[in-house]
């Protein structure tokens, strides 16, 4: 039995390691014409430093270091932090992966979630509507009165959160980096 598990841990690390060569290689020009694929590459959603990042996150909560991430992962990764969840919030926290949490299936469910959010040009347009001089910022209280008394109202905890992202000058917000940073897009980019 244990040699079947085995023989399945080496299948899925050859898989990501051949998703991870496509990817480095999606962008060099290849003589065979290949159909486009929309979702079968999650490698394709990110950028080659971004993937990076990934990887170095996933060594950090792979504690014992066998390409997956399980609840004992979890358990000493939160150990390292001075926490001790219940071995249900552990397993709670794994329910969201299909099957055994590798590399692949870690950085598709970051993909799941980066880009499940609204495309960029719907953010900033949204925050448009709220800058009537088309400045390219809004007033940090000005901002903080919207998200506490608009639409999904945020409570203190979560405005608390979204300010630790917030790309503040001055007392006000630049949205144009600030969609950038929830989109994951390079804000160096932005003049």
């Amino acid at each position: 039995m244990a040699s079947k598990a085995r023989v399945q841990r080496e299948k899925e690390k050859a898989a990501e390691k051949k998703a991870e060569e496509e990817a480095k290689d999606a962008g060099t020009p290849s003589t065979k014409k290949r159909a486009q694929r929309t979702t079968s590459n999650v490698f394709s959603l990110f950028s080659q430093s971004q993937i990076q990042e990934f990887k170095e996150a996933f060594t950090m909560i792979d504690q014992n270091r066998d390409g997956f991430i399980d609840v004992e992962d979890l358990k000493d990764m939160y150990a390292s932090l001075g926490r001790e969840p219940t071995k249900a919030e552990l397993q709670e926290m794994l329910k969201e992966a299909p099957g055994q949490l590798n590399f692949t299936a870690f950085l598709t469910l970051f993909g799941e979630k980066t880009h499940g959010t609204d495309p960029e040009g719907t953010i900033m347009d949204a925050f448009k509507m709220f800058d009537g001089e088309n400045v390219g910022y809004l007033e940090e209280e000005y901002f903080k009165d919207l998200l506490m008394n608009v639409g999904d109202q945020y409570n203190q905890s979560e405005i608390n959160q979204t300010w630790k992202e917030l790309p503040l000058e001055g007392g006000r917000i630049d949205y144009v980096k600030f969609t950038k940073i929830l989109k994951g897009s390079n804000t160096e980019d932005v003049a």
